[in-house]
């Protein structure tokens, strides 16, 4: 698989039209970039067929989340759960001319955060065919998000909070503000008829304040920026007439106001500049910091004290390092042994025992195993070692009950063809896994099994 060129990126983002060549075709590809690039692109330009075909793809798997989605939101609302859709899919659906100029993985929803109506909305979706992991039923674990949904094309991440929220003594302070702002969010939010479903949507200050600037540095992104921040601002502004000027006076209000300057320093659509290609960890960290995320003293209290909640799902996943070393000791002797890899799967492939796995057992195991395949291949990339790995979190989660299915695929670029494998659940990535777009960059050869067997997660 070709590097990625970020100074590929920022110059097709940051010129208008873009000023792109056939060279820069793979790098588009690989940034989810090339809907909007192409939308942008004058009529015969050379690439714009070249691009055609991601815009589609993208366009038919919007169409067939989109399908799969609504009934789930007009049950939700005739049962009065009021639902908010934002980031990703809000804004392929809603905001960008089709829906193809806008790649997202997972659908991103906000619900009132009341346990009672975090579980009745499961609960209707269950009865609706669709598929919980289970953190709905662990409340004393939740995050900003209370859960995840699975359907035949579609994951739902079910958000109680409109930022990242952690948990712990030491982020008091953050964890208020976050509340406050998601009830900002809520008191703003504009209500829209979506063909018959009512949902609600972001204030478009929101979206670009919110959404785009404080949820990337205030949560697990802090210090980095995503392709799509630039053209999601750059359509917003545009779009709705958003000022600077009303948008640094939203983040003040907020109380983000020096999150959203350095924002602005590093991704600023008037001055078409992009800092995507240089480093930014400093400049937004520290800003995130002194509007109070991020503290030296939350990450000294979260890294050192063994009795912060941080260090609990750590010392989890070492102690269930020793039950892995026979998955990977497995995993080591089927790659020296070769053959079809169907052979192996078979063997580790037992009846269902009709117990259910936890998602943070899930969890727990695909970063275990991740752990002892570097440790076992110290030599070599993860990419290099994608096979073991994927055999031994295979045989992991089978051996515990969960349908993981193992999948196999080839890429083609200018360096040949590459092979890859991974795992993935029924229908969906397995988004611990940590490769949510191999179903897009890779053709598959090879899936098994290739009748899946009902999941059972608790």
């Amino acid at each position: 698989m070709v590097t990625l060129d970020r100074n590929v990126i920022v110059r097709a983002l940051t010129t208008d039209p873009p000023d792109v060549a056939e060279d820069d075709l793979p790098h588009l590809l690989q940034a989810q970039i090339a809907g909007e690039v192409r939308a942008r692109l004058p009529q015969g330009h050379p690439l714009r067929a070249k691009l055609q075909h991601r815009h589609l793809q993208l366009g038919l798997r919007h169409a067939a989340i989109r399908a799969e989605l609504r009934p789930l939101l007009a049950a939700w609302a005739q049962e009065d759960i009021p639902v908010l859709l934002f980031k990703g899919f809000a804004l392929a659906e809603f905001e960008y001319a089709t829906p193809g100029e806008r790649f997202y993985g997972d659908v991103d929803v906000l619900l009132p955060n009341d346990p009672a109506q975090l579980t009745r909305a499961v609960h209707i979706a269950l009865a609706h065919g669709w598929r919980s992991d289970g953190f709905h039923a662990l409340p004393g674990q939740w995050t900003h998000e209370s859960g995840r949904l699975m359907g035949q094309h579609t994951r739902i991440d079910l958000h109680r909070f409109a930022l990242a929220w952690f948990g712990g003594p030491h982020h008091r302070r953050p964890q208020d503000q976050v509340r406050s702002i998601t009830q900002q969010v809520w008191a703003r939010a504009l209500r829209v008829d979506w063909s018959g479903i009512p949902i609600w949507r972001p204030h478009p200050e929101d979206a670009v304040v919110v959404n785009v600037a404080l949820a990337r540095q205030w949560g697990n992104d802090v210090g980095h920026l995503k392709a799509a921040d630039y053209p999601d601002t750059r359509l917003l502004m545009s779009k709705y007439g958003l000022t600077w000027d009303a948008l640094a006076a939203r983040a003040q209000s907020l109380g983000g106001p020096n999150t959203w300057a350095a924002f602005r320093s590093v991704c600023d659509p008037e001055r078409h500049s992009f800092a995507w290609n240089s480093p930014t960890l400093w400049r937004l960290k520290t800003a995130a910091q002194r509007d109070g995320h991020h503290t030296l003293r939350a990450r000294w209290f979260t890294w050192w004290f063994p009795w912060s909640v941080a260090w609990r799902p750590r010392l989890r996943k070492l102690t269930r390092l020793p039950g892995l070393l026979p998955d990977v000791l497995a995993a080591w002797q089927a790659v020296r042994a070769g053959g079809d890899p169907r052979e192996h799967l078979d063997r580790w492939t037992p009846i269902p025992p009709g117990r259910t796995v936890s998602a943070a057992a899930v969890m727990d195991i695909v970063a275990g195993v991740r752990v002892l395949t570097k440790l076992f291949y110290p030599r070599q990339s993860l990419r290099g070692t994608c096979v073991p790995r994927a055999y031994a979190t295979y045989r992991a989660l089978r051996r515990r009950g969960f349908p993981a299915v193992f999948i196999s695929g080839v890429h083609r670029d200018e360096q040949g063809i590459q092979g890859h494998a991974w795992i993935e659940e029924l229908h969906a990535p397995l988004k611990n896994y940590g490769e949510p777009l191999n179903h897009l960059r890779f053709k598959e050869m090879l899936r098994y099994p290739e009748v899946q067997d009902p999941p059972r997660v608790g």
